[in-house]
């Protein structure tokens, strides 16, 4: 190595060990809230905003009510996604200084990262995603004097949009992270991870209960029906209406204005005046749990609709068990601007009991690999495409309680941690817990039964079980005498979930569930279901059976007491009465049998390798081996090679465009009525042995997608019929052989 290479080294080592907790100036900002149309009853006020932050895509609360940051300033910088992998990711921390409720102060508390996406205070540490991994950095104060890989595997595919985020601490001493199918948690100095659903695609919120709430792109909300890694128990069942249940059929949006979406072109995707009539990119549902809303009967949950410069609001109730959402307003929304601009990303229940909203700030929100010509067409136009450089973050309050409480819990001691247990604010109740579990304060413990065996508050005994649970005291005198108190449904739910394997008298649990069963409580009898299955004895088999004779065809039912059976499906099937018509339970019995004769586990595993998604893989395929010729925009380029955008050699026979990819061109060819003739070839890629069936399908796809409006489906399959019917052509195509197709 030369000596100019060394020293170069040597530096960028050296810069990036001062990038941690380095100094920034602290530059001033001011921006107008008039741009905003809000419910009467609330107000607004920007927290923090260009220069002080750059691009945020998540934040999170240290014990000192500072925010700490990610920003993400390279995705996508301009129209064509450019350097996306750029290490200038950031991590900074925002105070306030004097108290107000305003930051003042910027420091960033690490540097050059490559596409982060989330992070969490957890543990005495700070988890955070960086590139593929997420790892977790203990602190001392602000200082690292640790960092542990967590997972290597956090990201195992996909572009941002599709990436792993939203980490979430559940009250089940669980982290969770909305787009993936693990779990982590810290034990005795180990970091475990278990598989766990998948859910939602950006963002993710828990209830009071510990229920998770999150979304997809054109889904505005979705929820379990119980709490995490419940229902998951047998391997060979699928779940399809336990998790992952939509909840909100409405996706109406009422927008100010017209913006820019990703298939306008698409009958009823528009109304007449050009504005999106649906959700196309919902995202970060939040369970609002602090004293924003006056109605307590029930709870309210905001979605974010960064595509149409708004949030909506929705007001949950519950309807045979399972949880409904419907709009709270009509023909309006909780939060909409006047600015396209506005692109609210996240999120997040305060410490003082507000909402702050992360604003992304960004002209264009829509990754490349999904973006149609159309949509950047319409960038370029309203010039969106030139908004890079912003960021905000905005606190919503209602008027009645809109002045800033500044709230520090850096120096609680244990026993007034165990008091905020009790706290109105569920914020202070999930810190507490958190706290107490990470500190495993065994001096607690007294005090945490006292509350647990209060049936005065059922909030603050769930969260005295989950703390006595982190700290591995919930033993079988507690149980026992959660047994005997008149507790409230919720709190009953958790009872018999640690009963079965808490108790070591089976008759004792047998008669609790007997007592929980005569009151016919919907959501009390799935988790009898659940547990049931496990027993040995024969009065359990024959309660089970009983239970599930009444209830034959209410699915979310069945699939407990598939979950609580996993090996005894087929004599449970047997055992069953003959119907003359299918019912749920039974059918589901036989799927799952079929599953476990065949070996087709269903259950979710953990990652084992990294995949991309086809429209990522076809986007860098694209960027490798056409964008030189063709454009990063399609447009092609002067004396080289024709456009493909609305090219009818793209947005015609699929057939046509697969010959021409694996076989190549040469001669003139006419492209929307323009006849090309540039004296040069393009070259097939059948013979080229880096590139998989798999992977020309992948570009395929891209480029229908970024290049004509076509919904014509490819599968993976037709490549290599393509390619056999071709296998025997050593020479190109020429224009007059590819019509033919």
């Amino acid at each position: 190595m030369s000596k100019k290479i060394s020293t170069y080294l040597i530096l960028s080592l050296i810069a990036l060990l001062f990038s941690q907790c380095q100094e920034s100036p602290n530059p001033t900002f001011s921006v107008s809230t008039d741009e905003f149309i809000l419910q009467p009853g609330f107000s607004i006020s920007a927290i923090a905003a260009e220069p002080l932050l750059e691009a945020p895509v998540a934040m999170t609360f240290d014990a000192q009510g500072r925010i700490w940051a990610v920003e993400l300033p390279g995705y996508m910088r301009d129209i064509d996604g450019a350097e996306e992998d750029a290490p200038d990711g950031k991590i900074v921390i925002l105070t306030d200084e004097n108290q107000d409720g305003v930051m003042d102060s910027r420091r960033v508390f690490l540097d050059s990262l490559i596409v982060p996406r989330t992070l969490l205070h957890a543990y005495g540490g700070l988890l955070y995603s960086n590139e593929t991994s997420l790892w977790w950095a203990k602190l001392e104060g602000d200082e690292i004097v640790e960092k542990v890989l967590v997972d290597s595997l956090y990201v195992v595919g996909g572009n941002i949009e599709h990436q792993p985020n939203g980490l979430l601490y559940n009250i089940d001493n669980w982290i969770y992270s909305s787009g993936a199918k693990v779990r982590y948690r810290l034990k005795n100095g180990e970091w475990l991870q278990e598989a766990s659903s998948f859910r939602g695609q950006w963002g993710l919120s828990a209830d009071e209960e510990g229920k998770l709430f999150y979304n997809n792109n054109s889904l505005p909300l979705a929820t379990d029906d119980f709490m995490p890694n419940q229902v998951i128990q047998n391997e060979y069942q699928k779940i399809n209406y336990s998790v992952y249940n939509a909840i909100a059929t409405d996706a109406r949006l009422h927008l100010y204005q017209a913006t820019a979406v990703n298939r306008g072109y698409i009958d009823g995707v528009l109304d007449e005046e050009g504005k999106v009539q649906e959700f196309t990119s919902a995202c970060s549902p939040l369970v609002v749990t602090g004293p924003l809303f006056s109605e307590k009967e029930n709870q309210s949950v905001l979605v974010c609709a960064p595509e149409g410069n708004l949030i909506k609001r929705y007001t949950l109730s519950e309807e045979k068990g399972s949880k409904i959402a419907k709009p709270t307003y009509e023909n309006t929304e909780f939060l909409i601007s006047k600015d396209e601009t506005f692109r609210p990303v996240n999120l997040y229940n305060a410490p003082d009991g507000s909402v702050y909203i992360l604003d992304l700030r960004k002209g264009v929100i829509q990754h490349r690999a999904y973006m149609t010509s159309y949509l950047r067409e319409k960038i370029l136009d309203r010039g969106l495409d030139s908004i890079v450089g912003k960021g905000r973050i905005y606190r919503i309050a209602s008027k009645d309680n809109s002045e800033f409480t500044p709230k520090d819990f850096s120096n609680l001691k244990e026993e007034e941690l165990a008091g905020m247990l009790s706290s109105s604010l569920a914020y202070e109740r999930n810190f507490a817990q958190q706290q107490l579990v990470f500190r495993q304060s065994k001096s607690s413990i007294s005090e945490l039964e006292k509350i647990a065996l209060n049936p005065s508050n059922p909030y603050a005994q769930l969260h005295a079980i989950w703390t006595l649970e982190g700290l591995n005291a919930l033993n079988e005198n507690m149980i026992l005498q959660l047994i005997d108190l008149e507790n409230k449904p919720l709190v009953q739910e958790q009872i018999i979930r640690f009963s079965a394997n808490t108790l070591k008298d089976e008759e004792k649990i047998l008669e609790f569930y007997a007592k929980v069963l005569a009151q016919n409580d919907i959501k009390l009898n799935r988790q009898v279901a659940l547990q049931l299955g496990s027993l040995k004895s024969s009065r359990a088999e024959e309660m089970l059976l009983d239970l599930a004779e009444k209830s034959r065809n209410e699915s979310v039912l069945s699939e407990a007491i598939i979950s609580g059976l996993a090996g005894k499906e087929v004599k449970f099937l047997k055992q069953l009465k003959t119907l003359k018509e299918p019912d749920s339970l039974s059918n589901f019995l036989t799927k799952v049998i079929a599953n476990k004769a065949a070996k087709e586990i269903q259950s979710p595993q953990l990652p084992k390798k990294t995949n991309k998604d086809e429209r990522t893989a076809g986007f860098e395929l694209y960027s490798t081996y056409c964008a030189a010729c063709h454009g990063m925009d399609g447009h092609g380029k002067d004396k080289l090679a024709p456009p493909l955008l609305n090219s009818e050699y793209i947005d015609g026979s699929k057939e046509r465009l697969g010959m021409l990819l694996l076989n190549g061109l040469q001669g003139p060819i006419t492209v929307n009525g323009k006849r090309y003739d540039l004296g040069l070839a393009m070259p097939g890629l059948k013979d080229n042995s880096a590139l998989t069936d798999n992977d020309i399908f992948s570009l395929m796809v891209f480029v229908r997608n970024s290049f004509s409006t076509t919904n014509e489906r490819i599968k993976k399959e037709d490549v290599a019929v393509w390619r056999e019917q071709s296998k025997d052509k050593k020479e190109l195509f020429t224009e007059e052989e590819l019509l033919k197709f």
